[in-house]
């Protein structure tokens, strides 16, 4: 595969990745854009499909940049070189890396999603915020999940600061998006998943749940919790906290809970 060259800040591929970065709704659903070394790594690693990468001249001059160049010609990735100002102009950190990929994330519904022996599921509702959403992503990924749903009100997990704080973790593990209330509580009814939804003051002590076998929990926007009247019903449950303390940030309570989960299975 031969490398080419951009030398036009109009030209139709960086116009395409300022257009996914902006979050429009006339960008390639089925593209998110990949970038920082580690997120790379993680998408080559998870086998996704590239669409292409663009990287600056500087780009490849130590180890593990050489192996993501090397691992990208080997799979016959489309591969375009631009001057450093040009990578600038596409990039959305503040201090870029030197190359981003366009990476293939296949928009799944329930039905797609393979069943596994006891399900760890987590539902994000209403989380605007891309840092907490990567963060919590990584997590569940981290503690054993096998699934990731959002809800409406949610950011989309195509979002490259999702995908950034994430850590590329999200390129290995099943996720959908925009999930029905009542489709999300027919799945889980249908596989026999218990339902949670973790709240800052009611509910049952977090260590005190059954979460060693299936269970899905639901996590709510970082202000409000979750306020769906379709989910009212499910069982609360809480992380004690100091009186004088209202909540904790949602990717932080979601790492608890999520990592009780893991630990109570590690006792199985």
């Amino acid at each position: 595969m031969k490398v080419l060259r951009l030398t036009s800040r109009d030209n139709p591929l960086l116009k395409k990745i300022r257009l996914l970065a902006s979050g429009s709704r006339r960008s390639p659903r089925e593209l998110a854009i990949a970038e920082g070394i580690r997120v790379l790594e993680e998408a080559d690693r998870a086998g996704c499909e590239i669409d292409s990468v663009v990287f600056s001249e500087q780009f490849g001059s130590n180890a593990r940049e050489r192996r993501l160049l090397n691992a990208w010609l080997g799979r016959g990735v489309p591969l375009y070189e631009v001057k450093e100002h040009l990578f600038a102009s596409v990039s959305s950190v503040q201090s870029p890396q030197g190359a981003l990929a366009l990476v293939r994330v296949p928009a799944l519904s329930l039905t797609d999603v393979r069943r596994t022996p006891d399900p760890l599921a987590l539902l994000a509702c209403g989380i605007q915020d891309p840092g907490n959403l990567g963060t919590l992503i990584r997590t569940a990924a981290a503690a054993g999940a096998t699934l990731f749903c959002t809800f409406r009100g949610t950011v989309s997990v195509r979002n490259p600061k999702v995908i950034r704080s994430s850590a590329g973790a999200l390129f290995h593990l099943p996720l959908v998006e925009q999930v029905a209330a009542s489709d999300f509580r027919a799945y889980c009814s249908r596989h026999s998943i218990r339902l949670y939804r973790a709240d800052a003051r009611d509910g049952i002590v977090y260590t005190e749940a059954e979460l060693k076998t299936s269970c899905a929990i639901l996590l709510g926007n970082e202000g409000t919790g979750i306020t769906e009247k379709e989910f009212a019903a499910v069982p609360a449950i809480r992380i004690p906290m100091a009186r004088r303390v209202e909540s904790l940030n949602v990717a932080m309570a979601g790492a608890i809970i999520l990592f009780e989960a893991a630990r109570q299975r590690l006792l199985l």
